[in-house]
């Protein structure tokens, strides 16, 4: 007997157990907490929200088509890794490829009201009780942990499968917890990672090591572009978000619904142009604003995006711009290269206000 699940824009709602307050099974108990059970994904990530039908395949993902090819062959051969990391920079569809995928994997009913399914793409930490077999507190969100919904069989088809997005927002000690998971891999069980990177500041690399890497890279313009007015953008539209996008269609696609996406980038662009050639105090009050920012946004529900990740991607995509139609390309490419020093620096932990300062200084001696 499995846990009703949620449909999706209901999430996080406390939902009934179908019939008894527990269910065991593999020994495991699954109490129902004051007479109810929360879903088994936690969803923040509506951009691509979880597949509505069986039978879809990875229709509507927008680019990619290497690591497509490569889960359909593994699919159909029956060569499965119990564990993938997918790789890449925020908003490529990596999340989108991984719920596709895992649709694929799991095709009996609807990854909404799957009961093997598992999912956590909230942007905030997923705590050790939400990974752990056995929690005093039990976890916060999910009516299992990861652990033990991995333990038991599956209720419906072959296989379970979880995804949790974004495993750099897990703190050391619940990576550490998850690689334990991933270094005893359960028959039958799938689980897909992703992650903006693979820096040691990121992700563990014993977790790395531990799954099977699937790059991720932008996607062309076009089909971003083909993707929106699939979706109902306007051509002209459509073809000035994909512009933007610097190949992400997860941002493509949050811009054609929320005006302030594009009106955030235009921002930062207007921002860089004040501090070429301006005092030197310049730089330093707009690098002391963005830390602030970016403090506020520590400390919210994270729903935004991180706004020193938004700054920094607008002003590479200004830096490549210059660089391709001015006279001195060389000092705008010095810049492109020193802001992908600048991400890697942040990766680190470094002070995002001296990380700002140094980049912005730079910018200002450019000009």
């Amino acid at each position: 007997m499995g846990l009703q699940r949620l449909d999706h824009g209901q999430v996080g709602v406390p939902v009934d157990l179908l019939q008894h307050p527990l269910e065991v099974a593999h020994g495991l108990m699954v109490m129902k907490r004051q007479g109810q059970a929360q879903a088994l994904h936690r969803l923040e990530n509506t951009d691509y929200p979880l597949p509505s039908m069986t039978g879809a395949g990875f229709e509507g993902v927008a680019g990619h088509r290497r690591v497509l090819r490569l889960l359909e062959s593994q699919l159909q051969a029956g060569h499965l890794a119990h564990a993938y990391l997918f790789t890449g920079e925020p908003e490529l569809g990596k999340t989108a490829v991984a719920r596709r995928f895992a649709a694929m994997l799991l095709p009996e009913v609807p990854l909404s009201r799957h009961p093997d399914y598992w999912e956590d793409d909230r942007l905030g930490n997923l705590k050790v009780q939400e990974i752990r077999l056995f929690s005093d507190d039990g976890p916060e969100f999910h009516s299992q942990s990861l652990q033990a919904f991995l333990n038991l069989k599956p209720s419906t088809g072959e296989r379970r499968v979880a995804v949790i997005s974004n495993i750099g927002r897990l703190p050391d000690v619940s990576q550490n917890l998850l690689l334990k998971t991933l270094e005893e891999p359960h028959p039958n069980r799938v689980i897909i990672l992703t992650s903006p990177s693979l820096s040691p500041f990121v992700v563990i690399p014993t977790i790395v090591s531990r799954c099977q890497r699937v790059n991720f890279h932008p996607v062309a313009e076009e089909e971003i572009a083909q993707l929106l007015v699939a979706e109902g953008v306007a051509a002209d539209r459509a073809d000035e978000l994909a512009r933007l996008s610097r190949g992400r269609p997860g941002w493509a696609r949050r811009a054609a619904t929320d005006p302030e996406v594009l009106d955030r980038h235009r921002l930062w662009v207007q921002r860089l142009e004040e501090v070429l050639g301006a005092p030197a105090d310049v730089p330093l009050r707009l690098a002391a604003e963005l830390d602030s920012y970016q403090l506020a946004w520590r400390s919210s529900d994270k729903e935004q995006e991180d706004p020193f990740l938004e700054a920094l991607g607008s002003w590479q995509m200004e830096f490549r711009r210059r660089m391709l139609g001015d006279l001195h390309p060389a000092t705008w490419a010095r810049l492109l290269e020193l802001s992908y020093d600048t991400l890697g620096y942040h990766e680190q932990n470094v002070s995002p206000r001296l990380n700002l300062e140094c980049l912005l200084l730079e910018c200002r001696r450019a000009s």
